[in-house]
């Protein structure tokens, strides 16, 4: 019924009278109506109120893709923020992470007083892994990777980063490997993997994260995940597997206090959270984590 409700008023509002309404408006009217499910999970919280983050979002503006018909998405930006908040409180001095697309993590990360840097597809491999010019500054750009995770090896993080500042506090990543899970029915994002065969992408979790992860533990004095909660796509079997070529690391599973869970979902048209898979070498890091989460 709101579906064939909304479908009329498309038709019959005149155009003139649509570009008047502001484009928040517009997108949370299509969701009402059951047009669209316009992916608006930004949360109310005072850490999003503080002079801080209000100066930091202004800052990143440049990490913002107008579209014709939708308002700006302020979930990224939160999250981002979020996590480098953590990171900091965590008293961690380096952060390396996986997928970091636009580059708007490492932002967020450099502005709190954290070196920065990372590892994603080429940009011919991933429409994601374009980092805006002029948004960060050189010393981070000449820390990030340009190679496929799984083919990532220490000595492409020593040259990076220089052997001397190894081992880096915490390699993380935010929503990178869930194109890999099969925790929706359709839709892997990135081309590359959306070509494998579905026993493909299940070894390039199952054994090759895995044992990428024994390899490269070595730069880094913790690992960290934020990708769908265990029960989504196997997610849990996944970790666990990895939790056993770690076993120097302390693994546990967090999830996000409301209303943070709300905002570390993966999609509008699934109920799917993402929680905190972390392999700890510095107990600081789940200690400040408590703010935001629980264990699981």
């Amino acid at each position: 019924m709101k579906a064939t409700v909304g479908g009329l008023l498309r038709r019959l509002l005149p155009a003139a009278l649509v570009a008047r309404i502001p484009l928040k408006m517009r997108a949370r009217g299509r969701a009402v109506l059951g047009l669209e499910p316009w992916p608006d999970l930004a949360v109310r919280h005072p850490l999003f109120r503080s002079v801080e983050y209000r100066a930091l979002r202004e800052a990143a503006r440049g990490f913002d893709a107008p579209l014709a018909h939708k308002p700006i998405l302020e979930r990224g930006h939160q999250t981002a923020y979020l996590v480098a908040r953590w990171l900091a409180e965590a008293g961690a001095g380096s952060a390396f992470h996986v997928g970091y697309a636009s580059g708007r993590y490492l932002f967020y990360l450099s502005r709190l007083g954290i070196r920065a840097g990372g590892v994603d597809l080429p940009p011919e491999e991933s429409e994601w892994a374009r980092v805006p010019l002029g948004l960060l500054d050189e010393e981070t750009r000449g820390r990030l990777v340009s190679a496929d995770f799984f083919e990532l090896t220490p000595e492409h993080v020593r040259s990076a980063w220089g052997a001397a500042r190894l081992p880096v506090a915490v390699l993380f990543s935010e929503a990178t490997f869930e194109t890999l899970l099969p925790w929706r029915e359709t839709g892997v994002s990135v081309p590359k993997y959306a070509s494998l065969e579905p026993a493909a992408r299940a070894r390039l979790l199952g054994e090759r994260l895995p044992d990428k992860l024994a390899e490269l533990a070595p730069c880094f004095d913790s690992l960290v995940f934020i990708e769908p909660e265990p029960s989504a796509g196997g997610a849990g079997v996944v970790f666990e597997r990895c939790a056993r070529r770690v076993p120097g690391l302390s693994y546990g599973v967090w999830g996000f206090r409301p209303p943070f869970d709300s905002l570390f979902r993966l999609s509008p048209r699934f109920p799917t959270r993402q929680t905190v898979y972390a392999f700890v070498g510095d107990p600081r890091l789940t200690d400040a984590l408590r703010v935001y989460a629980e264990p699981l």
